[in-house]
Order: structure tokens, then sequence, then C-alpha cells
């Protein structure tokens, strides 16, 4: 007889596509159900996330189903998922990568032909950076809300162009043609990767079927490199900070950093190589490169 496995999510399309590429992993040794959950941030769509809380909004009703064992595990978007987690749980497996890209979705085929002062829809602090770098006209809006919200404001002429992540077009499957290369638009920590969060207290024999079905071990070692990063920078989701590891097959591990102003005229970046199992450590390394270049004072005045 199959264990019962709670699984706690968001519910928008996303967020439950995540679930189901989880579930087929997990569905032939786990009799799972699914609860899925609206978060305040979902709700609260007018205003930027920054007023409201942060993208730990997102995190945090799902974490309470853990703490009151309502649920064995969460699933998350990594890169909205803060560096500090509620207490007593932590991350333990992570999905293969599925793409660190973001994508310049529009009528356009590349930033360069977007018209002079375009009008961009992000919610997000790095992007808007990163945008202000590659041309200081252009005018960043904020577009919140689930993917096919944002992508109907596109449609009914709000903005000239969204930024989106590659990934969540690709789990659901949404066209796209222009992809932003990485030297324009640097990735967040954890992009592209799905996450699982569970109580330091499950049972064993959850953990290790969680681990041995879903977890990738390179993955899991950029994703710890990419968080310190992070973490040591006293960086959240809603900071301008780009973070992006690469785990090789011989064992070690390559973190490349920045932190860039809000308009862009400031970026600050380098990278630190080591070895895997010293993932933690390599981020902690990059952000003391980089508060000594002077990200510290950068990313105190972004707040």
């Amino acid at each position: 007889m199959k264990s019962k496995l709670k699984i706690v999510s968001r519910s928008s399309n996303l967020a439950l596509k995540q679930v189901e590429i989880v579930e087929e992993k997990l569905s032939k040794i786990f009799d799972i159900e699914v609860i899925k959950i609206k978060t305040q941030a979902d709700k609260n769509i007018q205003k930027p996330l920054h007023e409201i809380g942060g993208k730990g909004l997102f995190v945090k009703e799902l974490e309470k189903y853990l703490l009151e064992k309502k649920a064995h595990i969460a699933i998350h978007s990594l890169k909205d998922v803060e560096t500090t987690l509620a207490k007593n749980t932590f991350i333990c497996a992570v999905s293969s990568r599925e793409s660190r890209h973001d994508v310049l979705l529009g009528d356009y085929k590349n930033l360069s032909a977007l018209p002079n002062h375009a009008i961009i829809g992000t919610s997000s602090p790095r992007r808007t950076a990163f945008l202000k770098a590659f041309r200081k006209d252009f005018q960043i809006k904020t577009c919140r809300g689930n993917i096919e919200t944002r992508i109907d404001k596109l449609k009914k002429g709000e903005f000239h162009a969204l930024i989106l992540a590659e990934a969540g077009l690709k789990r659901l499957n949404i066209d796209y043609n222009n992809v932003i290369p990485l030297e324009t638009m640097p990735p967040s920590a954890g992009q592209g990767v799905i996450a699982i969060q569970c109580l330091e207290t499950i049972e064993k024999k959850y953990l290790n079927k969680l681990i041995s079905s879903i977890n990738d071990e390179r993955v899991y070692f950029e994703i710890l490199a990419e968080r310190s990063l992070v973490r040591h920078l006293n960086g959240s989701c809603q900071s301008p900070i780009s973070s992006s590891a690469t785990s090789k097959l011989s064992g070690q591990i390559t973190l490349q950093g920045s932190v860039a102003n809000l308009n862009g005229t400031e970026i600050i970046s380098d990278q630190v190589s080591g070895e895997n199992m010293d993932a933690e450590m390599v981020g902690k390394k990059l952000a003391d490169i980089l508060i000594l270049k002077g990200a510290r004072k950068i990313l105190d005045e972004s707040v």
C-alpha cells in the first residue's frame, strides 16, 4: 500500500503545472493529495510586491500548512522563495533546471527594436535595473498577476512588451520568440528550478523517496551557492541581485553574481569557483568580494 503524500501549492496554472511535474515523478510511490490555496499576494495584484511584504508572501501561507502538519511538502518556484525559510523547514529536493533566461514578450524582435520610451511591464527590481542599464529611456511599469493576466494586459495595450521567465512560458506551452541573452539580463537565484520544501522532522521514508525520485544533485549544489550569495548580501527576492551558478561533472562549481542600482547606472559583477561540496562557501566568498566593491551601499540605496 502506498503512503499518503499531501502537497500544498498555489492555485495558479503555473503553480499547478509545477505540481504536475513533481506528481509525475512521485505518483508511482505515493498516494497524492494536492491542496490548492490562493495566497494574499495572489489576491492583491494592484500594488507592487515590496509594498505588501515581498515575494515571501507567496511562500509564507504554504509554509503554514507545513508547520501545522496539514501537508507533507510545499512546491515552489525557487526564485520566489526567500533565502530564510520558516523555522524547522528546509529545501529537501529540487528539480532539474528548465531555463535561467528571461524572455521579451511582445511584437518586437529584441530590446533594441523597442520604440523610444517604451513601456515595459515587470514587477522585478532585478529586471528593472538591467533593463535601465541596457537603455535609459525605457519606462518600467509594475505588472503583477499570473502569467495569463499579464499577457492579457499586454494584448490590451498597457505595455509595449513584458519581461517573463522562459521557464514559466515553457511549462505552460506559451509561444515566444525573443529570449534575452544572459549577458543583458542575468538571472535571479534559483531561476528555472522547482523546489520541494518540507519539515526538518519529515519521516525518513518520505525524505529518501523524495530525494531519490526528484532531486537533481548538480542543481542542488547550484542553488546552494546562488542562495548563499543573496543571503550574505542581506538581499531578498526583491533585491536587484543576479546569482547564477554552474556545476560541472568534475565536481567544480562557478558562481557569477551582479548587483545593480535600480536606474541601472551602477553595476558590479564578479565570479568565484570552488568545489560543489563547498557551494555555500563559494556564495559567501563572492558576497564578500562584491561587498568590498560597494554592493552593500548599492543595495541600501535600492530599498
